[in-house]
């Protein structure tokens, strides 16, 4: 009974000191209480992006949300928008609901590097993060 006590107290105790050791290895930055910060990749390239959408959607939370992430986006509202404003200034990607992407195709398709158009169904944030990045690559092949 005395050995059982005594070999169950030794058990103890090299647990005990072993273990101070595991909490010394390892990335601090990864111990769970501590909050991580998951970002995009330094490499991602900031995109210009024009947001064609209509008044009553949920788009000028998107366009935030985009300028939050590094993004320069620009709604306009109406075709006529949409139009003075590509032949204004260059964009890399062109932001629009399903249903009126092949009417921006045809306005963009002959100019010299056009825009990109990337549909928005209400994806979620990062499948819209991942549709412009690939968009903005795409873009710049195009370009080169």
């Amino acid at each position: 009974m005395k050995r059982r006590l005594f070999l169950a107290t030794l058990t103890a105790v090299v647990a005990i000191l072993a273990s101070g050791n595991l909490l010394a290895c390892g990335d601090k930055y990864l111990v769970g209480s501590r909050g991580t910060r998951y970002q995009r990749p330094r490499n991602a390239r900031a995109a210009s992006i024009v947001i064609y959408a209509n008044p009553s959607s949920n788009m000028a939370r998107v366009e935030s949300f985009l300028n939050r992430e590094g993004h320069h986006a620009t709604t306009v509202t109406t075709f006529e928008q949409l139009s003075s404003t590509l032949s204004r200034s260059r964009f890399d990607v062109i932001l629009t609901a399903t249903d009126m992407a092949a009417k921006i195709q045809q306005l963009v398709e002959g100019a010299p590097h056009a825009a990109v158009v990337v549909t928005f169904d209400a994806p979620s944030r990062a499948m819209l993060l991942s549709a412009i990045d690939k968009a903005v690559e795409r873009h710049d092949h195009d370009r080169n």
